[in-house]
């Protein structure tokens, strides 16, 4: 009887350990599958990262362009030109450039983000990735963020300066479009580098070139950075 004890004791303990074993091995799957399916999806939204990042280098392009009308440098370009004009004074032979083009208008940044609050939204953002990456991305959207608002800021200011030439500047470009003689005849201030609308028309020039300089060299950052942080996030998806 204590022959057939020990053989069952031993038995009991020997299924025991290969149920704990099986278990042990059970949960090591489990873990490995849970973090390749953890890392093929870290991967995927980096991936998704990069092209948002694609898109925000194309639509900081855009807004910088030297040939569209719309764009920053575009305008940089233009509003120096015309505030070089103003300080020298405004001659008639210059007008026709001078109603050329818009002097400036609100362009938004409206730079993408939604791969980002997807990102915060789920709670993947902070298992993306190595620590260094995670607080390279945040600093990435902060610099957009904080960019975009200073330019709406600006524009703002700007808009206060643009809207004290509505009775000379903008209102002589309405004229001069119909009859330039009447135009004249009506405003002519424009050839008098002291008076009132005459000055706030320059500080008005002088502002917006200011603008599109300073949200120019803005726009060169964003790029730079995407281009940064997309280097990061390709080394970060090979390891």
């Amino acid at each position: 009887m204590e022959n057939k004890a020990s053989k069952y004791f031993k038995y009991a303990i020997g299924e025991i350990i290969l149920v704990v074993i099986g278990i042990l091995i059970a949960l090591s799957l489990n873990n490995w599958n849970t973090q390749r399916l953890n890392t093929n999806r870290n991967q995927e939204l980096l991936v998704k990262l990069s092209k948002e990042l694609d898109l925000n280098i194309e639509r900081a392009r855009r807004l910088d362009s030297t040939t569209e009308n719309a764009g920053f440098a575009n305008k940089y370009k233009y509003t120096d030109s015309l505030y070089s004009l103003l300080r020298h004074n405004m001659a008639i032979d210059h007008l026709d450039y001078m109603v050329g083009t818009s002097i400036f208008y609100v362009n938004t940044f409206n730079l993408n983000s939604s791969v980002f609050q997807e990102l915060k939204n789920t709670g993947s953002l902070y298992s993306i990735g190595s620590d260094s990456l995670v607080t390279e991305i945040q600093k990435y959207y902060q610099l957009c963020d904080r960019e975009s608002f200073y330019n709406l800021n600006y524009s703002e200011n700007l808009n206060i300066l643009k809207f004290r030439c509505s009775e000379g500047w903008y209102d002589f470009k309405y004229l001069y479009r119909g009859s330039p003689e009447e135009a004249l005849k009506h405003h002519p201030w424009i050839t008098n580098p002291r008076s009132e609308h005459y000055i706030k028309f320059r500080q008005f020039v002088r502002a917006a070139r200011n603008h599109h300089r300073l949200m120019s060299s803005k726009l060169n950052r964003i790029i730079n950075e995407s281009e940064k942080l997309k280097a990061l996030i390709a080394s970060e998806n090979e390891l």
